[in-house]
């Protein structure tokens, strides 16, 4: 008996475009398979008229079904745009909208930082509690495009590197990324006419210092390309400069993806924990995962001690290797939420930059048992931050927030990076 093979159904729908959602993507409302349906829509903007077309995948017969099969959500995109926003500007990427690497190449980049200012806003409010938040406007990247250091990409079956494309599995070939730093859309040009070994190559590039790093090794023939067009090519190590300072980083330890905006971030920091005090060379701080150790090499040079805390076995190795000449930062190897409560000396400052899933709540807990006179949390996700700082200034008002600064770490993309500064509450503190 031969099976009926199920083919996807594509409808078009005239609409009205609604607010951006956290991802980037714009809202509708339109009518599917007879019922109303909201959906996000990608490279779309606020008050456009557009025609979409909704792709809803083939079901398939349960007796085709592989063993892990899940049904795939409608695919939608743009077809036409009949009234665009005067936000929208051509986006310079041939694959925007189809890849899933950027989701606001096509707004006026003003209005991305307004944009990601207002959605740390709703979070602090709606999440965080904060019926005025200390919220000051997001730092601009100077340079918003060729920033990022730090590329990892897909290789498809013919051996082409590429990124993929929203929503699936399928490598999109590229030559170049338009948000990519420069050596390595160097690299990819010469990648993308040799076979690749698959799946994936990682590309990172020193902004500072022009060195480039690629895993796995390319082969012998390949790296002579590279080092015929001037490429500086490392495969174990590579070392970049912030603060004037020099960090070695492995392939799979973390480093900032955009070195400018990575410098901003320092002297942030600095100033968050380090503002208005005149005794700074006598404080003790912690830096929670502290990676390869580069908040713990700039503030070693201004407090007394500094108590380093990391997981990572990579960025533990190069930590050790970056803070190698400073006598005062001791690094503890181990999960944040297992080391930090087993610190019972007192803390002046402490600087958390935690994964996007935010803070344990041992982590958070201990925070409010033993408080810090200071704290700067640097969060890659608002969401996470306004549970966080919740916890911390709210359920449990231990600390006052002093400002929360948004910093456009991924121009283009609907990322954002926060810079927290909280205080300990005058009520809490102990008398000398």
């Amino acid at each position: 008996m031969n099976i009926p093979v199920e083919t996807a159904t594509i409808t078009y729908h005239r609409v009205t475009l609604g607010a951006l959602t956290h991802e980037g993507n714009a809202l509708a409302e339109i009518l599917l398979e007879g019922e109303p349906r909201t959906v996000a829509v990608p490279a779309g903007l606020p008050g456009e008229e557009v025609t979409i077309a909704v792709e809803i995948p083939p079901v398939i017969p349960p007796k085709r079904r592989k063993r892990h099969w899940k049904p795939r959500p409608p695919r939608i995109w743009i077809t036409e745009i009949s009234r665009p926003s005067p936000l929208r500007i051509q986006a310079p990427c041939p694959v925007f909208g189809t890849c899933g690497g950027c989701q606001l190449q096509h707004m006026r980049y003003d209005a991305q930082l307004e944009w990601k200012r207002e959605i740390v806003r709703q979070l602090l409010q709606e999440i965080g509690g904060f019926e005025n938040p200390p919220l000051l406007n997001t730092v601009p990247c100077d340079i918003p495009w060729h920033y990022r250091n730090h590329m990892r990409f897909s290789v498809n079956r013919g051996g082409q590197p590429g990124l993929t494309a929203r929503g699936t599995h399928r490598v999109l070939p590229l030559v170049a990324c338009p948000i990519a730093h420069e050596q390595i859309n160097r690299v990819l040009g010469i990648l993308s006419t040799v076979p690749n070994e698959r799946p994936q190559v990682l590309i990172r590039a020193g902004a500072s210092t022009e060195q480039v790093l690629i895993q796995p090794a390319p082969r012998p023939e390949v790296a002579q390309q590279l080092s015929e067009a001037g490429i500086d090519l490392h495969t174990e190590t590579m070392e970049e400069q912030l603060g004037g300072k020099t960090f070695r980083i492995r392939p799979s330890s973390f480093f900032q993806t955009n070195t400018a905006q990575a410098e901003k971030m320092m002297q942030m920091v600095l100033a968050g924990l380090l503002e208005e005090n005149q005794d700074a060379g006598a404080l003790t701080v912690i830096d929670a995962y502290c990676g390869v150790g580069t908040f713990a090499r700039i503030l070693a040079e201004h407090v007394g001690k500094v108590i380093a805390i990391e997981e990572s076995p990579s960025a533990i190795k190069d930590a050790q290797w970056n803070l190698r000449e400073v006598s005062n930062v001791e690094i503890l190897k181990g999960k944040v939420e297992d080391v930090l409560p087993t610190l019972a000396m007192p803390v002046d400052g402490l600087v958390i930059d935690p994964p996007r899933a935010g803070c344990q709540q041992s982590v958070l807990e201990t925070l409010v048992k033993h408080p810090a006179q200071r704290i700067v949390y640097v969060s890659c996700d608002p969401s996470t931050l306004a549970r966080d700082l919740h916890i911390l200034c709210h359920t449990y008002p231990v600390y006052r927030l002093r400002s929360v600064q948004p910093l456009d770490m991924f121009p283009q993309t609907a990322h954002i990076e926060c810079v927290s500064v909280l205080e300990l509450k005058k009520e809490n503190k102990t008398p000398n």
